[in-house]
């Protein structure tokens, strides 16, 4: 009897053991595949928190700076943004593969900080920062301040460097700092004063154009009537700060970084941005790299950021500057914040005078607005899975009296001959947008009324919630056979069919890699020859060889230009990529992290209209 008892607890145990073994083997995976709660989130008892506000008092000057106070042993410890730190501050964020221990350089201080992601953004523990430096930390109602110690510049000046240039300013002690990049112009802010001196050892030289280089909205570079001026930099001090302008060579990029005991080294050549790799949290990873192309001899800087759609964690969503109505424009970094997405990029076109999307915007089964062209889309749903192809809207309406209609337009600024809908997630209001419209009104599937307009801008018409308008442009035969009464059956559909039951669609063009091959056909999507050719800054968004997603942004390659799209197509191939979608380009590329742009200057970044949304699904 004993016996038969000690073998089935042996075979239990076994079980058991096997059991485990193979469970503790899995969970990478389960981790990978979202099988598995991360445990960035759930990794400890939640924060103490006791203030928290996006208002820092930066030596007497505002600034928009998240940041958080919590107590812990008794100890109350001040985190901030850690992306906005590192570009209003000043503070280097190193590599690390530790979403909770960020490394980072800032004069003589070189020390890892404890971060700890609370959605939407990743602080940085700077309460050890006021042990080793001057830096004092204060709180006034819900405002931070921070201030160091008053500090001046002393000399600025250029040094002979083998390869590139190299420029030193000398500070008399740390202080806070900011960079911009241009074109052909980059701008330091160092929120320090000009010492007497510092004007009498740089050499005069010509006015330097600053109308190259964008600033924020509401900024506005101010010089001094004869600032002095030399071959390569200009400095002025306007407001109690110090600004150096510096000219920068064609194909050249800046790096300043700040150096004991009080030193900024400005390094200005084609490679002066240094690759880096974040593990922000254990759901989503920021890299910078160089990926050479044509034999190596081109070598493009390339942002990305990574994470696993399938996660419990994750969610994606398009997102635009307004709730209500898809007309208008905004900085990305604006929509993102105003959204609480922890990342963001730009996403589909849209025209830049009338700021109406011109393709794909589904979310929650809503068209916000319809692709055109049979141009290229990306869509996904609530489980992360995620399609790419060129889509269609295949709409057919149908009257009570047996008229036919077909209707690919939905919420679209694109304007073609023949029958349109809008409804209320247009806006609240439709203004004609061509001469010589028919609007029809349907409520509760009847026509309730029909008007003949005029010229384009000089009608409008309310758009109830649940209702919608059909408009007909250059279609006088079809609009006369729909009437005051008439029962209308709408049945929408896609090309290809299966598009119809993914809940959120993002379109824009061309379509790049499919399935692990290049399918770039441009003129298929109806782009120009000029288009299809041109170098530029790209953006994508695409899905890797593991299944993971990928946002990109590149700009230019060292010492030239763009890429074109069938080299961003080979781009995203050796990062892995095997289906990627172009996004709108250009100006508009912007790839926005924890409250910042970080693969540009936010300054010389557009106003877009929509952008794709990186959020953390709130338990």
């Amino acid at each position: 009897m004993w016996k038969k008892l000690l073998k089935s607890k042996f075979l239990l145990l076994t079980f058991c053991s096997i059991f485990l073994v193979n469970f503790i083997g899995n969970i990478p995976q389960l981790i990978t595949t979202g099988k598995f709660l991360n445990p960035v989130f759930a990794q400890s008892a939640p924060l103490n928190i006791i203030s928290q506000g996006k208002t820092v008092l930066i030596n007497q000057k505002t600034v928009n700076l998240p940041w958080i106070q919590w107590q812990e042993n008794n100890v109350i410890h001040t985190g901030v943004s850690d992306m906005n730190a590192e570009a209003i501050l000043g503070l280097e964020l190193m590599s690390t593969s530790s979403p909770e221990k960020q490394p980072v350089k800032w004069f003589n201080y070189h020390d890892i900080l404890p971060a700890k992601f609370i959605n939407p953004f990743r602080y940085l523990d700077i309460t050890n920062l006021t042990k080793i430096t001057a830096l004092e930390i204060n709180k006034n109602n819900n405002i931070l301040e921070l201030n160091l110690p008053s500090s001046q510049v002393n000399k600025v000046y250029e040094v002979p460097e083998n390869q590139g240039k190299k420029i030193i300013i000398e500070l008399d002690k740390p202080s806070f700092f900011q960079v911009s990049q241009g074109k052909d112009q980059a701008i330091i802010t160092i929120n320090a004063q000009a010492s007497s001196a510092l004007f009498d050892t740089i050499k005069p030289f010509k006015p330097l154009d600053t109308s190259g280089l964008q600033e924020e909205e509401g900024d506005e570079i101010r010089e001094d009537k004869s600032p002095p001026k030399n071959n390569l930099f200009t400095v002025t001090n306007p407001d109690n700060k110090t600004l150096v302008n510096i000219t920068l060579p064609v194909g050249n990029n800046i790096k300043v970084t700040s150096a004991n005991p009080s030193l900024l080294l400005v390094e200005i050549k084609p490679y002066a941005i240094n690759p880096r790799d974040i593990s922000w949290n254990n759901d989503l990873f920021f890299s910078r790299k160089y990926i050479n192309l044509n034999n190596n001899q081109d070598s493009f800087l390339v942002s990305s950021l990574m994470f696993n759609l399938k996660s419990f964690n994750v969610d994606l969503q398009p997102i635009l500057p307004n709730n209500n109505t898809v007309i208008g424009t905004a900085p990305l970094k604006t929509t993102a914040q105003n959204s609480e997405a922890m990342a963001a990029i730009n996403a589909g076109f849209f025209n830049r005078n009338n700021q109406l999307p011109l393709g794909a915007i589904k979310n929650r089964n809503n068209w916000l607005s319809s692709p055109i062209l049979n141009r290229g889309v990306m869509a996904w749903n609530d489980m992360g899975e995620v399609q790419f192809d060129r889509v269609m809207v295949e709409e057919i309406i149908t009257t009570d009296k047996g008229d036919r209609f077909i209707n690919s337009y939905i919420n679209s600024g694109y304007i073609q001959a023949g029958v349109a809908r809008y409804t209320n997630s247009w806006g609240n209001n439709y203004t004609t947008l061509s001469d010589n419209e028919i609007l029809v009104m349907v409520e509760n599937n009847t026509v309730k009324d029909k008007i003949m307009a005029r010229k384009a801008g000089e009608d409008s018409l309310t758009i109830p919630p649940r209702n919608y308008l059909l408009v007909f442009r250059s279609a006088k035969t079809l609009g006369d056979k729909i009437n005051i009464n008439d029962q209308i059956t709408l049945n929408t559909g896609t090309i290809p069919a299966n598009f119809a039951n993914y809940p959120y669609i993002i379109g824009a063009g061309p379509l790049l890699l499919l399935n692990n091959q290049i399918v770039l056909n441009g003129e298929a999507e109806k782009f120009s020859k000029a288009f299809n050719t041109q170098k530029a800054s790209r953006s994508a968004i695409a899905v890797d060889n593991q299944g993971r997603m990928l946002l990109v942004a590149v700009h230019n390659r060292v010492g030239g230009n763009g890429a074109t799209l069938a080299e961003f197509a080979q781009l995203l191939q050796r990062m892995g990529a095997v289906s990627a979608l172009n996004l709108d380009g250009g100006s508009s590329t912007q790839m926005y992290l924890g409250g910042e742009i970080v693969d540009r200057s936010s300054a010389t970044a557009a106003r877009v209209h929509n952008g794709i949304g990186v959020f953390y699904r709130q338990k």
